[in-house]
């Protein structure tokens, strides 16, 4: 359920237990993890730092476009009233570019809670800000409200969609670890080895 603060209207409450049971322990100790990825930011040169600030600023500018598509078919309204079921689904999209996002303006993301459906959902909503949440998340219009759209709204969801998924793209093409796929997968991949290793490529292939 997506969090729209004092824009959103009758806003309630999750009323349901999470429909998935605690994931198990295959998730590495969250402070751990978060301590590695700072030291890693902390070792990138100055060039790399503001590569990636630049592509999260594409990602954040896109995402608000596709938010405001969202609220103006009626998400925030439709969210609230199914409890974000949909959401439930979403316990592997977080990405290390969302991460490196809080990272980079020296800010905490807010710790996962694998008891949950999702881990980042709160009692009312997603705890992310909808610049820094995932691209499965961002993008999603269920059939309720594609259906509000009209044609021309309809191409630009299209178009937005095509552009945000060609930023995080090219950050995993750079940093693999950052894969459409999520963190925790990108982890799997990585093992110990370096998260923030770049390949040096700027663009997809």
């Amino acid at each position: 359920m997506r969090n729209y603060g004092a824009k959103a209207i009758n806003l309630i409450p999750f009323l349901f237990e999470p429909m998935t049971k605690p994931h198990k322990n295959s998730h590495p100790d969250w402070s751990v993890l978060l301590q590695r990825i700072k030291d890693e930011l902390e070792s990138l040169s100055e060039s790399d730092r503001e590569w990636i600030k630049a592509r999260l600023a594409v990602i954040e500018a896109t995402q608000i476009a596709l938010d405001e598509l969202f609220c103006k078919a009626g998400g925030a309204e439709s969210c609230a009233g199914c409890d974000g079921t949909c959401c439930g689904c979403g316990q592997h999209h977080i990405t290390l570019t969302n991460l490196l996002a809080y990272l980079l303006e020296g800010e905490d993301p807010p710790a996962p809670d694998f008891s949950r459906t999702c881990p980042y959902l709160g009692e009312m909503g997603c705890r992310l800000p909808v610049a820094r949440r995932p691209y499965n998340c961002i993008t999603f219009f269920c059939e309720i409200l594609d259906d509000r759209l009209d044609p021309a709204e309809r191409k630009r969801l299209r178009t937005l969609d095509h552009q945000l998924r060609s930023q995080y793209l090219i950050v995993a093409e750079r940093y693999p670890v950052a894969t459409l796929r999520g963190l925790w997968i990108g982890l799997e991949r990585s093992g110990e080895g370096q998260l923030l290793r770049s390949t040096d490529k700027d663009v997809l292939e």
